[in-house]
């Protein structure tokens, strides 16, 4: 990518300690703890040879090797361990050392990486700074030490072309290609950068070797500019002199173009996407979904564009490309093309987010008010999970929101967000939720988006979030959620849940347990109009494979028969029964009777008979009863008594198998209490300088209530009992509003 670079002036240069500069071949060096690499327990010699290498290859390596040989950056060595080297030729027709580490990768015991996201750093960038410089550090891993006792890792095979010496060579310092090597550097760096401050109001980011400073005065960010580069000359660093961006309105940093307020893809690697050719190979898919998905936060419908890609990924087939994927993928470059610029967030006002769902994925843009319009900072999207695709529309709305506030969270970094969407999230959580959705799903997503102090729901006719932005006026949208998710999920319109009024009466129930070491299985419809006229309808022994949910089905398969041409109401105590007639059976119907994973159901043709049986009667409702109640009550008696002879059909020695073929609540609800803090906490409230609260309660410089140690230990744990959220889920949540001391005892 080519940057457009301000030069230095003489009067810069002066300032500058020339030692600084990564002139005439030589790297940095740091003054710090040689690193220690371990490696799993166990591990053998890892010994891969060398791959065959042309006869040019090694000769463009051999002023690299003998350089690195002079600093003391390789050594000669005798290690049990080798992996194999390779010479990649560079555009400008030099060679570059590049060694396969994956071997060693696999093996490495890792540290937890504290590399931040792009997205999440740029999105510290204020809008009001507008100068810029870019520190771009020259072969930065080699200036990190490594232990004498992690060198043999990293040894590896040097036949020279012209001296025929064949040696083996280890690394005196951080390799380049393994793992571990940018989250190392990048602690190692931000240690350093501790102890140095910037002039005023000039902030500075690091990504890995990477650094941007910026600000709002330009002599200000010069200063500090300079001073840096003579900070990381002192400390053994070496600045890439050719790629320093000093000082300027808009840099290129991490591939994108940054100015005042703004973000923007720049022109090079725009022009690089759109030149790649069709793919060949699934290696050339992944290589442009990469690419592509780099600059998704520009791309409109990102998820749903490059689907088609993904599709290709995942077919056993060999890659066959179409002219239909030719158009599709002309369409994404022209999506790219055509980019707009992004707003950079200021986390000081509230965000907007627009949030939609179709055809199984979320998506929606984030945006803020800026000079009295809302403009665009991110573009989101993301498929829903497999069990969330198989939900109404309205439901698949609730997941969407929860999924890109998540994507939100980690640009606007815990910001206010007034949510648009075209569905009644709060109704559908709490009326139609629990029929489709386990009980910790629904706790995370009150959780997410009812009792977060930093969202507000709105209800928008905006289904679009890019007609929003660009003033297009909006279809009208509005709906009654829970009508419609009635009608989505009914087979006829004129199923009820309730019992009718009129019409025959049917108590259906089926059997399948093992008594003397044999399974058995029946089913039973029993038939009645009170309490006192319950009597057999019909009953039978079915296959002794079948589960009691397969025979509870049928039993309900066998009451709508009998039911055929007439009124009435079907009572079973079975909820799967019940799901499949009311809910979850059009939505299978509608998909080809596949589950959510692609794969046929389980019990396919049972389900399909059901919802064709389920036409026959000319009114008809399927009612769900508890089972085992009392014989005192109408409906506790139908269902014992269906119970009782489903058991009884089962364990007929004479009976027949007779069965057709068949291919606000959270842990802060009450308020939380006021803690008592012990001598390390009260330390910690004075050095971080809190403040108190309007309630009395201690909150840290960014506005997080800090608790004592049990209440932290007891919210926690209360949460973990909402959601079953893993460690990583639970830290997350709880610093999100919340702040502890950390125990030193574990």
């Amino acid at each position: 990518m080519k940057v457009k670079i301000m030069k230095l002036t003489a009067e810069d240069l002066e300032e500058i300690n020339p030692e600084v500069w990564a002139e005439g071949g030589k790297s940095g060096l740091l003054n710090i703890p040689p690193i220690e690499v371990k490696m799993q327990p166990g591990t053998p010699p890892i010994r891969i040879k060398q791959y065959p290498m042309s006869l040019e290859g090694k000769k463009g390596l051999i002023p690299i090797i003998e350089q690195l040989l002079k600093e003391g950056i390789l050594e000669p060595c005798m290690s049990p361990h080798n992996t194999p080297i390779l010479a990649v030729k560079k555009a400008e027709g030099k060679y570059r050392l590049v060694q396969d580490l994956q071997e060693i990768n696999k093996r490495t015991i890792t540290k937890h990486p504290v590399v931040p996201n792009p997205y999440n750093l740029l999105s510290q960038i204020p809008q009001e700074h507008a100068w810029f410089t870019i520190i771009d550090l020259k072969d930065a891993f080699w200036a990190c030490p490594l232990a004498e006792g992690s060198r043999d890792w990293f040894a590896f095979e040097w036949d020279h072309p012209e001296t025929k010496r064949r040696q083996q060579l280890r690394w005196t310092r951080l390799p380049q290609g393994f793992t571990e090597s940018p989250n190392l550097f990048g602690q190692a760096l931000e240690r350093l950068l501790e102890q140095f401050t910037p002039e005023g109001q000039v902030q500075i980011l690091q990504y890995v070797d990477d650094l941007l400073i910026s600000g709002e005065n330009q002599l200000e960010v010069r200063t500090t500019s300079i001073k840096l580069l003579n900070f990381l000359g002192e400390k053994g660093l070496k600045v890439s002199k050719k790629k320093l961006q000093f000082v300027k309105p808009e840099v290129t940093y991490l591939g994108h173009l940054i100015g005042k307020g703004y973000k923007k893809l720049s022109p090079e690697r725009i022009a690089g996407i759109i030149a790649i050719p069709a793919p060949k190979t699934k290696r050339d898919i992944r290589k442009l979904l990469g690419l592509f998905g780099y600059c998704r936060h520009w791309i409109d419908e990102y998820t749903q564009n490059v689907r088609f890609l993904y599709d290709k990924l995942v077919s056993s087939e060999l890659i066959e490309w179409t002219q239909e994927n030719e158009k599709q993928l002309e369409k994404l470059k022209n999506k790219l093309s055509t980019a707009p610029v992004l707003s950079l967030p200021d986390l000081k006002k509230e965000f907007d987010l627009f949030v939609n769902t179709e055809g199984g994925v979320a998506y929606g843009v984030l945006a803020q008010e800026w000079g009295g319009c809302k403009k665009p900072i991110a573009f989101l999207s993301k498929i829903l999970d497999p069990v969330a695709r198989g939900w109404p529309a309205c439901l698949q709305a609730v997941a969407a929101t929860a999924v890109l506030v998540e994507e939100s969270q980690k640009l606007t970094l815990n910001g206010k967000i007034q949510i648009h969407t075209p569905h009644d999230i709060k109704t559908v959580l709490s009326r139609e939720a629990p029929g489709w959705v386990t009980d910790s799903r629904i706790l995370k997503y009150e959780i997410t988006l009812i009792n977060s102090e930093n969202l507000r729901l709105t209800v928008s006719k905006n289904l679009n979030p890019a007609q929003f932005l660009s003033g297009e006026p909006p279809p009208d949208l509005e709906h009654d959620c829970l009508e419609l998710m009635s009608l989505q999920t009914k087979v006829r319109e004129d199923l009820e849940s309730t019992p009718l009024p009129y019409g025959k009466r049917l108590f259906t129930d089926g059997s399948s347990r093992v008594l003397e070491g044999k399974r058995v299985s029946g089913y039973a419809v029993v038939e009645g109009s009170t309490i006192e006229d319950i009597q057999v309808r019909e009953t039978g022994k079915l296959p002794s494979s079948w589960s009691a949910q397969l025979c509870e089905i049928y039993a309900v398969k066998r009451g709508l028969d009998l039911l055929g041409g007439d009124q009435g109401t079907i009572y079973t105590d079975s909820k799967y029964a019940f799901g499949i007639v009311h809910t979850f059976g059009k939505i299978w119907e509608e998909r080809g009777y596949l589950n959510s994973k692609g794969k046929d159901l389980v019990h396919k043709e049972m389900i399909r008979s059901v919802l064709t049986s389920l036409l026959k009667p000319i009114e008809i409702a399927v009612v769900h009863v508890k089972g085992h109640q009392k014989e005192t009550t109408f409906e506790g008696k139908g269902n014992q008594l269906a119970d009782k002879e489903a058991k009884r059909a089962a364990q007929d020695p004479k009976g027949s198998i007779r069965i057709l073929a068949l291919n606000e609540t959270s842990e802060e609800e009450g308020g939380e209490e006021k803690p008592k803090y012990d001598r390390t906490e009260l330390k910690a409230i004075k050095d971080l300088g809190m403040r108190k609260g309007e309630h009395g309660e201690w909150l840290t410089p960014d506005g997080r209530k800090f608790l004592n140690k049990p209440l932290a230990r007891r919210i926690l744990t209360e949460i973990h009992e909402l959601t079953h959220w893993g460690t990583q889920g639970l830290c997350d949540h709880f610093l999100k509003e919340r702040s502890a001391k950390k125990s030193t005892n574990g």
